[in-house]
């Protein structure tokens, strides 16, 4: 019994401190709803755009998973304040091509999404897609 318990933590710790996509997915769907509610569009607009919202969305968080997956698995010297020159240089390089590829995202979505928005509603998508929910 002991070593179910102790199996059943590890299992329960490891699930907890691991991102899967489903909880990506959640995010994701969480924020479609935040734009699509705060845009107030038509129904039928709406479905034309929902499939294009969730693609930038993942493309944008498909960028920023690789800075974020590591820093997180240098958290630890970067809590302890003990990061290499190396370690600094790696988090450095990945944070400046995350931002640099931002902007091509941006604008190759605001295009798409002027195919089925106004001009106006197009620029408020971008906006709050990118509004901090937590």
């Amino acid at each position: 019994m002991k070593h179910f318990m102790l199996i059943a933590a590890m299992l329960i710790s490891l699930s907890a401190a691991m991102p899967t996509t489903a909880q990506a997915g959640k995010k994701r769907d969480a924020r479609i709803a935040y734009v699509l509610k705060n845009l107030r569009l038509k129904s039928d607009v709406q479905e034309k755009f929902r499939p294009l919202l969730d693609a930038y969305l993942k493309e944008l968080g498909d960028l920023k998973d690789s800075y974020k997956n590591l820093k997180d698995e240098l958290q630890d010297a970067i809590d302890a304040n003990k990061l290499t020159p190396a370690q600094c240089d790696q988090l450095f390089e990945a944070k400046q091509k995350q931002e640099e590829k931002e902007p091509a995202i941006h604008r190759k979505h605001y295009a798409k999404f002027k195919t089925v928005l106004t001009t106006q509603q197009a620029y408020k998508a971008i906006k709050l897609s990118n509004d901090k929910l937590e």
